[in-house]
């Protein structure tokens, strides 16, 4: 359901996504995350706000704005919730995770980042090509099997999604021995990191789900992990 309000969230705001570039170009809209357990769609060029979800009835984690007129949000209530951008439809709910949901990550996040800008920098000038340049970057990482979402919890474990079309996971992850912190999948989609409380990185196969290794080195909690470009991080 979605409700027209007039005033902004109620608690602090615990994440922030941008409509992606391809969607719309120059990008007007952007939804917020709220530890009143709303999610909120904003238009920043007349800072108004233009509707509300609120299915949740925990905080709100994380939010993603995803490439097919999705979007994300992870709360405290265990679960992830499927809207439609357009109005604020729920579309589904994900239900995996047995304790709060901390993270998460698309396997077309690079893509949706930067947009028509390739590995150089470099963009076209003409907004209109430059749109058409960040759509085509977007199908290309999105590939045949669709866009995929990946979900790390304080239950220790991840989740894969396919998350426009079914509401089951492709493989729940396990290994990690404290709760998750953060998760990234790599630019191309095909592997995923994640970083936990038990001071060690996992290595995890972003198709399947399957482990792949464990890293090890730091002396207290893991909070962050990001990829720096294609294969690094």
């Amino acid at each position: 359901m979605y409700i027209l309000y007039s005033q902004g969230h109620r608690k602090f705001i615990s994440s922030i996504a941008w409509e992606p570039a391809h969607v719309a170009l120059p990008s007007r809209r952007f939804c917020t995350g709220s530890k009143d357990a709303t999610i909120r769609i904003w238009e920043a060029s007349t800072r108004r706000m233009l509707f509300s979800m609120g299915s949740h009835t925990a905080a709100v984690t994380a939010v993603k704005w995803g490439g097919d007129g999705l979007i994300y949000s992870a709360a405290r209530d265990c679960s992830i919730i499927v809207w439609s951008a357009d109005d604020g439809r729920m579309v589904r709910s994900l239900k995996g995770h047995g304790h709060w949901v901390n993270t998460m990550s698309l396997s077309t996040d690079y893509a949706l980042r930067t947009g028509a800008f390739d590995h150089t920098g470099a963009a076209p000038k003409d907004p209109t090509a430059a749109q058409e340049a960040a759509k085509e970057r977007y199908l290309a990482a999105k590939g045949a099997g669709g866009e995929r979402l990946v979900t790390g919890s304080d239950d220790f474990t991840l989740c894969l999604w396919e998350p426009g079309s079914s509401k089951t996971p492709i493989a729940r992850m396990t290994g990690h021995q404290q709760l998750v912190n953060q998760v990234c999948f790599s630019p191309d989609g095909r592997w995923v990191l994640s970083a936990s409380f038990d001071k060690s990185l996992r290595l995890w196969d972003g198709v399947n789900g399957k482990f792949v290794a464990t890293l090890r080195g730091h002396v207290g909690p893991v909070y962050q992990v990001r990829y720096r470009g294609a294969g690094e991080f």
